[in-house]
C-alpha cells in the first residue's frame, strides 16, 4: 500500500513540479501567480488582457472523501473497501482501500487548475493521453505496469481518480477511473 501511495504521490508531484500552485500562490514560469490573471494597467480607460484559463468562477472547495461512496469504490475494485480516509493530514485526497494489507485501492484527489496540463508532452516512462467526453477536459497519465491516473477539469475545479488493482489491465483501470470520474462530475 505504501509503495502504491509513493508512486501516486510521485506522479502527482511530477505534474505539480511543472507549474506553480494555486493553493500556495507560488509563481509560475511566466512570473504570475498560479490561478491569477495577467492584467494590463488598471488605470481608467485601460483594458484587461485576457488569459487562456477558463473563467467560470472560483473553484469549489471540495472534500475528496465525499466525492464517491465506499460502495462505488468497492464496485470498481470488485471487493469491499473501508470508508475513505485522508492518507496524510493536510492532503486533499481520499483513499478507499480493501484492507490494511492490500495494495488494491481507489484514490480521489482534488488538484490545482494550475497543475492541470492535458497538453503536456509525454516523456519516457510517463505517457499523457487526452480523452474526450469526461468533464470539460480530461487526460490519462500512464506510468505503465498498472499505474494510471485520470485527471479531469470541470470549470475551475480539477480532480484526479486512480485505481490500483493487482492483476488488472491498464484498460480495466482506466475504465474504473472513468466510472468514478463520471460519478464525481455529477456531484460537483
Amino acid at each position: 500500500m505504501r509503495r502504491a501511495l509513493i508512486v501516486l504521490g510521485f506522479a502527482m508531484g511530477l505534474v505539480a513540479a511543472c507549474s506553480g500552485s494555486a493553493a500556495t500562490g507560488a509563481p509560475q514560469a511566466n512570473g504570475t501567480q498560479a490561478g491569477a490573471t495577467q492584467a494590463g494597467a488598471t488605470q481608467a480607460g485601460a483594458t484587461q488582457v485576457a488569459t487562456d484559463t477558463p473563467v467560470a468562477g472560483p473553484p469549489k472547495q471540495l472534500d475528496a472523501c465525499t466525492l464517491i461512496t465506499a460502495a462505488e469504490a468497492a464496485a470498481v475494485l470488485g471487493k469491499p473497501v473501508d470508508p475513505g480516509q485522508v492518507p496524510e493530514p493536510g492532503v486533499h485526497s481520499c483513499l478507499f482501500s480493501s484492507s490494511a494489507l492490500s495494495t488494491d485501492a481507489v484514490e480521489i484527489s482534488i488538484t490545482s487548475v494550475a497543475d492541470f496540463k492535458p497538453t503536456q508532452k509525454s516523456i519516457p516512462g510517463l505517457t499523457i493521453t487526452q480523452v474526450s467526453g469526461i468533464g470539460d477536459d480530461a487526460y490519462y497519465m500512464s506510468m505503465g505496469a498498472g499505474y494510471e491516473v485520470l485527471s479531469v477539469r470541470k470549470g475551475q475545479t480539477t480532480f484526479s481518480t486512480s485505481v490500483l488493482l493487482h492483476g488488472a489491465s491498464d484498460s480495466q483501470l482506466m475504465a474504473g477511473e472513468k466510472t468514478l470520474a463520471m460519478a464525481i462530475l455529477g456531484r460537483i
